[in-house]
């Protein structure tokens, strides 16, 4: 029988090879694609049985998703932190460092990045709550530049933030593959440029 001093060694040793499987899905599923990712494969790569990745996940597809939730709250933390730590910023500054941390993102995980977008711009459920997350950011920006005037009031905060969070993310996404041919600098001033074109008061 287990006491309850052995409780705590029992959940951290859970834990650990709930998040050893984590790890070596992640990494098989980026370089070889999760239909090519037999579960007997990432149960060999962390070191236990296949009926472990059953006990923790359900199936390969319940893995898939607690990886990209894990991710999806990454990025959507460092959106949020900007607006967090700024809420007094313009909201034309506020734009760029949004687009700034998700580049970074993308510089700083060169191999992770496209398998996280790539399932951000899809009809992946996660992929939805992610962009559903990063939309409402942008949503109450936007309607921050009306209130103050920067912004135009005739368009439509919740459709013009979603047209915004997929034209962001989809050119990084082209991006992390082109980054010879295009500087970091010119995918955030373009995306910045993009929002104050189209949402500018003075442009009407």
């Amino acid at each position: 029988m287990t006491s309850k001093s052995d409780l705590p060694l029992r959940q951290a040793s859970k834990a650990e090879t709930r998040n050893t499987l984590l790890r070596a899905a992640l990494e098989l599923f980026v370089e070889k694609g999760f239909e090519e990712t037999p579960a007997s494969e990432i149960a060999q790569q962390a070191g236990v049985a296949v009926g472990t990745i059953y006990l923790h996940f359900g199936d390969k597809e319940g893995l898939l998703n607690a990886i990209l939730e894990n991710l999806a709250d990454t990025i959507y933390s460092r959106v949020r932190e900007v607006y967090q730590k700024h809420p007094a910023a313009p909201p034309e500054v506020l734009a760029r460092m949004h687009i700034e941390q998700i580049v970074q993102y993308a510089e700083e995980n060169q191999k992770l990045a496209p398998f996280v977008l790539s399932y951000a711009l899809s009809r992946h459920p996660v992929g939805v709550m992610m962009i559903d997350s990063i939309v409402s950011q942008v949503e109450e920006s936007i309607r921050q530049g009306q209130a103050t005037g920067i912004y135009r009031t005739d368009i439509l905060p919740p459709l013009a933030a979603r047209a915004e969070a997929y034209m962001n993310l989809g050119l990084i996404s082209w991006w992390i593959e082109h980054q010879d041919v295009r500087a970091r600098e010119e995918i955030v001033d373009t995306l910045v440029k993009f929002r104050l074109s189209g949402l500018s008061a003075a442009a009407r």
